[in-house]
């Protein structure tokens, strides 16, 4: 078994690797293309296990930023079906994490209750909490969130797999809309824009309500949809890498592409 680091001339083995492990995701060239190396933050990180030309495991995280300080979102774990259960997705997992932890502060994702649990028992994530389909106020804290650059913005709403609607509604503040397939109405998110030092101060004043899928440390929705809504997935996972300080309070559908 090989490992070498994820590599621009191995798309194609990525999509026929992904699409066998999640049929229904359409993670096609195009979108891994946009997803990996298009990102204004910075290229994938992450290795692949190959065993001759078959590759038989693939852990990839891409650049985020939290109040400003770069980190990971890790976002596809993949291996293929004849070499599971032989720990391979764990070993390059940590590989990632000791080869990429003096440039990332810390790695966040968003995983399903199953991905979840491995992540937490095999790979030192924990736990923090779960995004929630609800009905309510948009307004976040602007402490410990994703932080948006406009470069950054212009990438994420030009997502091949579907676009985001966006609309200024303050000084330094965007709502993103979108209506994930098969979904009855649009879901809306405010995120602040870092370029302009006005966001934090304006999220206060801006009151908008509307559909969202979010998680607020320590807020429950008053207003939660029943759980066969909820799109998966749903469970927020982080961990820091280098000892720093770093602290994640709210997270949103547009922080990662999962529609």
């Amino acid at each position: 078994m090989e490992i070498n680091e994820i590599s621009r001339h191995s798309i194609g083995h990525y999509e026929a690797l992904l699409n066998a492990c999640f049929p229904l995701s359409e993670l096609n060239r195009e979108y891994l293309e946009w997803l990996y190396f298009s990102n204004p933050l910075g290229d994938v990180v992450g290795f692949d296990a190959m065993d001759g030309d078959v590759l038989a495991a693939h852990y990839a995280c891409i650049p985020t930023s939290v109040d400003g300080k770069i980190g990971l979102l890790a976002l596809n774990t993949a291996t293929h079906p004849s070499y599971r259960s032989r720990g391979i997705y764990k070993k390059i997992a940590l590989q990632t994490f000791e080869n990429w932890s003096s440039d990332y502060n810390f790695v966040v994702g968003v995983a399903n209750k199953l991905a979840a649990k491995a992540c937490v028992r095999h790979l030192g994530f924990s736990e923090i909490g779960r995004l929630n389909l609800r009905f309510g106020d948009l307004r976040r804290p602007t402490s410990g969130a994703r932080s948006w650059s406009q470069a950054e913005l212009d990438w994420r709403i030009n997502s091949p797999r579907q676009q985001l609607e966006k609309k200024s509604v303050g000084d330094g503040l965007v709502e993103l809309s979108m209506r994930p397939k098969n979904f009855p109405f649009k879901i809306k998110s405010i995120i602040p824009l870092q370029d302009t030092g006005l966001a934090g101060m304006e999220q206060m004043k801006v009151r908008k309500h509307g559909f969202t899928v979010d998680w607020i440390r320590g807020n429950k929705p008053r207003i939660q949809l029943p759980e066969k809504l909820k799109p998966s997935p749903l469970v927020m996972i982080y961990q820091n890498l280098n000892g720093s300080d770093t602290e994640l309070n709210s997270w949103s559908f547009p922080d990662f592409d999962a529609f």
